[in-house]
């Protein structure tokens, strides 16, 4: 039998990688991360069809979608929410406080959170990314956690079945909330330097952590074996490892 020929519509949804959320008791999982009191600003990354977007009536809403045909979908569904048709990797935060919500594309979701860490207006984000993400995300131990692990707490928070979207995706995805802390463990003025040390912990030569440490010239935080990894670090680690 011959293989069904993709619409134009199918074939873009695919190139963004986009798998919509049809499941609304997902949707609001999602949403009650945020844990929304008050008129709290919420910027929404990829709004798609508006499944997280609906959940979200009665809060100001700012709808991120690049998809122009998505874009219009949401102008109708949701006339409360202001729809910003543009890549979130170029969409301009608000310098002013606001929480964060989206539900990610797959093939986009590291580009994205890194977008995401670097800018520092927003207070929580409830994210929707692949499972096997969003639990190495809150178990830390890679680079990308412990370059941002003194300004920002990672937790597992459920999973959400492949049949939760369409189309349905090979994985499950998994849902990761992300709070920046209230007292940083290194001042956010030091954040170049800091991540610079990071990589270089991470990529430097040595079999243990006290060899990599010897052949940076820097000490071995107390309490940590000689002969640890950088993945075992944790933020307070760091922290002591920078000062």
């Amino acid at each position: 039998m011959p293989s069904r020929r993709l619409s134009a519509r199918d074939r873009a949804r695919r190139e963004l990688g986009q798998n919509f959320l049809v499941d609304r008791a997902a949707a609001r999982r999602l949403v009650r991360l945020l844990d929304l009191t008050g008129p709290t600003p919420v910027v929404e990354l990829g709004a798609g069809a508006g499944a997280v977007t609906r959940e979200l009536a009665g809060h100001p809403v700012t709808a991120v979608e690049i998809d122009p045909h998505w874009a219009d979908v949401l102008r109708v569904r949701c006339p409360w929410a202001r729809v910003v048709r543009g890549d979130v990797l170029r969409f301009a935060f608000p310098r002013t406080e606001h929480v964060v919500v989206g539900n990610l594309p797959y093939s986009q979701t590291t580009a994205i959170v890194r977008r995401l860490l670097a800018e520092p207006s927003w207070t929580r984000a409830a994210l929707l990314v692949q499972f096997d993400v969003a639990r190495k995300r809150a178990d830390g131990g890679s680079m990308l956690n412990a370059q941002w692990a003194p300004w920002y707490e990672f937790r597992l928070c459920g999973r959400v079945r492949a049949q939760a979207f369409r189309p349905v995706p090979s994985v499950d995805g998994g849902l990761l909330a992300v709070r920046r802390r209230a007292r940083p463990l290194v001042p956010w003025s030091e954040l170049g330097a800091y991540q610079a040390m990071v990589e270089a912990v991470f990529t430097g030569r040595g079999r243990g952590l006290r060899a990599v440490l010897r052949n940076l010239r820097r000490p071995l935080p107390s309490g940590v074996p000689a002969d640890a990894l950088p993945k075992d670090l944790t933020p307070e680690d760091w922290a002591r490892l920078h000062r």
